[in-house]
């Protein structure tokens, strides 16, 4: 079970914790859709197989950007 979003109103955009909090939730999404691919794979659904293994890729792809954004703001602050 993901864990629920936190309220991130207090946290200004583009900062550390922000872009933490951003990666975290297309992980989230990638544990979602990697579970439904699984169902998918056991229900021999091919095409939701498909569909959710493609979404799954696409958030790890968005997490990692944002996880570069964060080396390289970590870096500038050095």
């Amino acid at each position: 079970m993901n864990a629920p979003l936190r309220n991130t109103d207090h946290i200004a955009h583009g900062s550390p914790e922000m872009l933490r909090e951003s990666a975290a939730e297309c992980l989230s999404m990638v544990n979602f859709y990697t579970g439904m691919a699984v169902d998918y794979a056991a229900a021999t659904d091919d095409v939701g197989l498909n569909y959710a293994t493609r979404q799954a890729v696409a958030a790890m792809r968005q997490a990692i950007g944002i996880l570069g954004v964060l080396r390289a703001t970590q870096e500038a602050r050095r």
